[in-house]
């Protein structure tokens, strides 16, 4: 009870000092998409932003400050972006921990007409085959963004992958007998791990989206 306490007043003191940042417009985006993969350079809080609350009402947020991540562009899947370097706002609940500045992601950015959003949660890890070719790996027919066309899924292929990539290899225990049976034709499970074996080559993403001037969201 005390540590609840404490951490509702920490963040009421966090939240009541104003903010000199003009924050990014999260909600009103341009209905355009581009996508891109790459690393994160550097990833940093913005200042906590100052929430305004109704008279005699008490407001406690869980979310951290506001991302800012700079990303540095290794290839455009799709859409047009002329600078290598770029940098995008998100939010999660998780901070900074959400995202490894040693992986590579596939990232969809959006425009506020100012600055670029990433939509929380949607970069996904991408890994390498074993000639060094980027890679959506996949675990199940499923197993891709939400933010991509659902058919988008035929274009996995048997992938060899080095198992040692994030993202390739996973403890078994994080599975149950019922998601094993859904993963099994895209993956190999021993009796330590799954090891995925399919999945989709950016290249082939790239290829497959370039005549789209625009697409629709998964909906399953």
């Amino acid at each position: 009870m005390k540590l609840i306490l404490l951490l509702s007043l920490f963040t009421l003191s966090a939240y009541s000092r104003a903010s000199e940042v003009d924050y990014p417009d999260f909600v009103n985006l341009k209905p355009d998409y581009i996508i891109v993969w790459g690393y994160i350079e550097t990833k940093e809080y913005l200042p906590e932003p100052e929430i305004e609350c109704a008279k005699d009402k008490l407001c406690i947020s869980l979310d951290p400050p506001p991302l800012k991540l700079t990303i540095e562009v290794e290839e455009v899947i799709y859409g047009h972006i002329q600078s290598k370097i770029v940098t995008a706002y998100t939010t999660s609940h998780f901070g900074l921990e959400t995202y490894s500045g040693f992986l590579p992601y596939l990232f969809l950015l959006q425009s506020n007409g100012k600055d670029l959003i990433i939509p929380r949660y949607s970069p996904k890890k991408i890994a390498y085959d074993i000639n060094d070719e980027p890679t959506l790996p996949m675990l199940s027919v499923n197993d891709i963004p939400n933010w991509l066309p659902c058919e988008i899924s035929k274009l996995n292929k048997e992938i060899k992958y080095n198992g040692s990539h994030a993202g390739i290899l996973h403890a078994i225990e994080s599975f149950t007998p019922e998601n094993l049976k859904i993963i099994k034709e895209f993956s190999i499970v021993s009796e330590y791990s799954v090891r995925v074996i399919r999945g989709i080559y950016l290249s082939d993403l790239k290829n497959y989206l370039a005549d789209m001037s625009t697409f629709n969201h998964c909906v399953r």
